[in-house]
């Protein structure tokens, strides 16, 4: 296991868009399986490779990128336990971003 503070854990992430994720990460703290719980396309769900720095004290950039060309980053405060969330996709011929800021809790 790595120093990772995610690493060999699952989280619910509660996103202010009412979006909920389940994110199950890997031991070694280099993979996600990330299930969409509540919202838009519930029931989605895939097993992607992680980017990760510590940015801070028990802070990181966690990012990734799926199989629909999105790319997706986080960064996690495991002192506040808040979560901003970037996502980047095509639409419509374009490129969009969106920021988002929500909450986690470790589930056992």
């Amino acid at each position: 296991m790595t120093d990772f503070a995610f690493a060999g854990k699952a989280f619910d992430i509660r996103l202010d868009n009412g979006v909920i994720f389940h994110n199950t990460y890997a031991a070694e703290g280099n993979r996600l399986v990330y299930e969409q719980i509540d919202g838009a396309v519930e029931g989605a769900s895939e097993e992607v490779e992680l980017y990760v720095a510590e940015v801070g004290s028990r802070m990181y950039l966690v990012g990734w990128n799926e199989v629909s060309g999105a790319t997706v980053a986080h960064v996690m405060d495991f002192k506040t336990k808040k979560v901003t969330a970037f996502r980047s996709l095509d639409v419509g011929g374009g490129r969009v971003g969106e920021v988002y800021s929500g909450t986690f809790e470790e589930v056992k």
